[in-house]
């Protein structure tokens, strides 16, 4: 075997061994891919066929995920970005059809999401309140652990909603640590609103 090639082999293996300590997932796969790659020109060299079809297969995947992951960093980063907009956190939303009567929760539920009306008409019963579209409800309780909803939200009308649920808010705090920024500006807003709410009645 050629000293050159069996140095890459030690480097190949050492890119994998260091993979294994990296906590952060960019770094990560960048290692995996450039460790894919010498794997690829050690088992050319050396004429080992398994190894090259293993690591021809995994080049692409490490490079599909890390364009992937760069994607939802850049979305994320986008809506931590200036005033909080929740509009530019939509796209990250799960969506949902409700009919009218359906309730969304109930007061006393586990508060573990935040939701945005897109359509229709939500009724929060015990306040007598109605939220159209543009409305967001549940923000605050993502902070509040182990306490309930404070009101029962009905469906008024054929709705359309967003979510994101407490997990999903956590997973995307630690894609960008700016998005539990932009969430801080929205609850805080959110207070703002609801004290001069209170001062005007």
């Amino acid at each position: 075997m050629a000293p050159w090639l069996e140095v890459t082999s030690y480097v190949a293996s050492a890119l994998v061994f260091l993979s294994f300590f990296m906590k952060e997932i960019v770094p990560l796969r960048l290692f995996a891919i450039v460790s894919n790659v010498a794997f690829m020109i050690y088992a050319i060299g050396a004429g080992l066929l398994p190894i090259l079809i293993l690591d021809a297969a995994l080049l692409p995947l490490n490079v599909w995920r890390l364009l992937q992951y760069r994607q939802l960093q850049q979305k994320v980063r986008e809506a931590s970005r200036g005033a909080p907009d929740l509009d530019k956190v939509v796209p990250l939303m799960e969506r949902t059809r409700r009919e009218k009567g359906d309730v969304l929760f109930r007061s006393g539920d586990p508060a573990d999401a935040l939701f945005y009306v897109e359509d229709g008409t939500l009724r929060l019963e015990e306040l007598g309140v109605e939220l159209g579209p543009g409305a967001i409800l549940g923000e605050i309780a993502l902070f509040l652990d182990g306490e309930g909803r404070t009101a029962t939200a009905t469906c008024a009308s054929d709705c359309t909603l967003r979510s994101l649920s407490r997990k999903r808010v956590e997973e995307l705090v630690m894609v960008d640590p700016g998005f539990g920024l932009f969430l801080t500006k929205l609850v805080a807003s959110r207070l703002q609103e609801n004290v001069r709410l209170a001062q005007t009645h």
